[in-house]
């Protein structure tokens, strides 16, 4: 069949834009379904494994790829079309208050998990390919046809479509989507919670962040100029929990160095690993915090991943001596949770660096 042939099968072909470059695309009727039907022509055929993929995916936040065609080795997907707009078209450069984006984002996670546990990535999630249709429901389109290769994508996915490629794009998608108003009105918030959502590692990870975003937001943050980040030291191992010190206070003790001048701050962080919490029930949990540096280490913001694990009331800033250790408390509230193991990511803005440290100021 020639590119002709294949238009012949629709109704009223017209080309419309696309963003996969390289391809064209048609908008039609397509008189098999009765449906509007998107046409898209890629390049070559080596997209063919992943759209047969695509064919088996059945999620009411997925738009349904309905068949392909192979013609000149160019590959012809078809697919359903929506009424609605993406998600560049719907906010352009306004973004979504934090329960809109929870509404639109819970969605999109939900069709991802989905689809990566029937081994198909989408490789190449973007503004463009998340849809919002009239009914103002999320819609996730072009599964296997976006290019992983594409220069917009290539920093995700490597040039490989991949269900951690997804989850990388997914987080950017999500960080450029943070609102501006309210308590994420300052920039150091947004860079703050930005940074988390670029740490997270599994669909899961993404869900719980959205689920806590306006604790993490609510969170206290630094005022002033920030100073500059610490040179990293080499690394060590880890002391071990008997060299930990007491709670400390600000009177002399073994450890105990005095400031230098110009010195250098450095982070030595521990979890004290809580006893096993009943279902039902809760418990504490302690970070052990200690400042192996020569100069003072200033502890600005603590926050945690999950909603089962909080910050006990913490007076902040914390600031902590040169060989001085402190320890800071966490909740941990097992109301709502099945019996198993639980993990969760501790957050701590700091001006040092070393094992366990984050720079959360951008």
């Amino acid at each position: 069949m020639s590119e002709a042939h294949v238009l012949s099968l629709f109704e009223s072909p017209g080309k419309v834009e696309t963003a996969t470059p390289g391809a064209t695309v048609w908008l039609a009727r397509d008189p098999a379904s009765g449906r509007s039907a998107l046409v898209k022509k890629l390049g070559d055929a080596k997209a063919k494994a992943r759209v047969t993929a695509a064919l088996g995916l059945k999620h009411p936040a997925i738009v349904p790829t309905r068949r392909w065609l192979l013609e000149d080795g160019k590959l012809y997907v078809i697919r359903d079309v929506p009424r609605g707009k993406n998600l560049r078209q719907v906010f352009g450069p306004y973004k979504p208050e934090p329960e809109a984006l929870k509404a639109l984002a819970l969605p999109l996670l939900d069709a991802l998990e989905y689809a990566h546990a029937h081994g198909a990535p989408h490789g190449g999630l973007s503004l463009e390919n998340v849809l919002r249709d009239a009914d103002g429901k999320t819609l996730l389109c072009d599964f296997g046809t976006a290019d992983p290769s594409d220069p917009r994508h290539k920093p995700h996915y490597a040039g490989v479509a991949s269900a951690e490629g997804d989850i990388r794009a997914a987080a950017r998608l999500l960080a450029d989507l943070l609102p501006t108003s309210g308590s994420f009105g300052n920039g150091a918030v947004r860079a703050r919670i930005e940074g988390i959502f670029l740490r997270c590692d599994s669909v899961s990870s993404l869900r719980e962040t959205l689920a806590v975003l306006d604790r993490l937001a609510s969170a206290p943050v630094p005022k002033g100029p920030l100073p500059a980040p610490a040179p990293e030291r080499p690394k060590g191992p880890p002391p071990l929990a008997s060299h930990l010190v007491k709670e400390y206070d600000l009177t002399p003790e073994p450890g105990m160095r005095p400031i230098r001048e110009g010195g250098v701050p450095y982070l030595q962080a521990e979890l004290l690993r809580p006893e096993p919490v009943l279902t039902g029930s809760g418990g504490l949990a302690s970070l052990e915090v200690r400042n192996e540096g020569d100069a003072l280490l200033t502890i600005r913001m603590v926050a945690t991943q999950h909603a089962w694990l909080a910050v006990r009331p913490t007076v902040l800033p914390i600031s902590i001596p040169p060989g001085a250790t402190t320890r800071i408390g966490f909740l941990i509230a097992a109301t709502r949770l099945s019996p198993g193991d639980y993990r969760s990511e501790i957050y701590l803005s700091t001006n040092a660096g070393g094992p366990g440290a984050e720079d959360l100021r951008g």
